[in-house]
């Protein structure tokens, strides 16, 4: 089903687009800041905290390398880079190798407000506390394949010249170990 217009990439992504990759993320931090404000609200301002520096971190090591840097991206980071980071030379982008140690800081997103809901559950067992518990893991390995996978990697500039994200998750499909 793939049209001509997307095997090019598209320049500028659709709004439908950022809005659903941003919704998903927004519900997942959110659900995060709930569960860690419910076991003492320190640790939810440090969960906050932990989001913004994750964040910063993919202005810095991503988006200010990114073709979309200034442009409307899959979620919409490309047109905030500008305010954040200065451009840098698009050849770093190409140079990075990510191993699957550099997803950790993103990994802890999901997995702090986990052990938060566990420590909550053995307080006091909570059936909300528990599917909460789950909305993100649900989100995280069916939700993410499904956004990049059809919505944003697949018509993405970037990826159709370099991208270490990319090269990480489509070893499998191009036979690589």
């Amino acid at each position: 089903m793939a049209s001509k217009e997307k095997a090019k990439g598209y320049e500028r992504y659709p709004i439908s687009t950022v809005l659903t990759m941003n919704t998903v993320f927004l519900i997942n931090y959110i659900i995060g800041i709930y569960i860690m404000t419910l076991l003492l609200v320190p640790l939810g301002v440090f969960y906050v905290l932990y989001i913004l520096f994750v964040e910063s971190r993919v202005f810095r090591e991503g988006c200010r390398y990114c073709y979309y840097y200034g442009k409307m991206c899959s979620k919409g980071r490309g047109v905030l880079a500008p305010i954040f980071v200065k451009k840098g030379d698009p050849k770093k982008f190409c140079e990075k190798e990510i191993k699957t140690k550099d997803f950790l800081p993103e990994m802890l997103v999901t997995i702090i407000p986990t052990i938060g809901g566990a420590i909550l559950l053995y307080m006091s067992f909570s059936w909300i506390i528990l599917a909460l518990m789950v909305v993100p893991w649900i989100s995280t390995f069916i939700g993410n394949p499904i956004m990049y996978g059809r919505l944003a990697c697949p018509n993405c500039k970037q990826g159709m010249k370099c991208c270490p994200a990319m090269d990480y998750f489509m070893k499998k499909d191009r036979g690589e170990k």
